[in-house]
């Protein structure tokens, strides 16, 4: 990826397990399910990057 390249933007859709809130994915590259921790620029375990974004109503669950 060179500097001037931006990750694609995914929503995520909010996973409350037992000990946190969990943020899903729809992999814009192999089109799996991914789960991250945070928002922001991320690497899912196929290797594609994305920016894991979330609307407010989503942040309050």
């Amino acid at each position: 990826m060179t500097p001037t390249t931006h990750p694609v933007e995914v929503a995520a859709k909010p996973l409350v397990t037992a000990g946190r809130v969990q943020l899903l994915v729809n992999c814009p590259r192999c089109g799996s399910l991914h789960r991250h921790l945070e928002t922001g620029i991320r690497r899912g375990p196929c290797g594609s990057r994305y920016t894991v974004t979330t609307t407010q109503k989503d942040s309050h669950v």
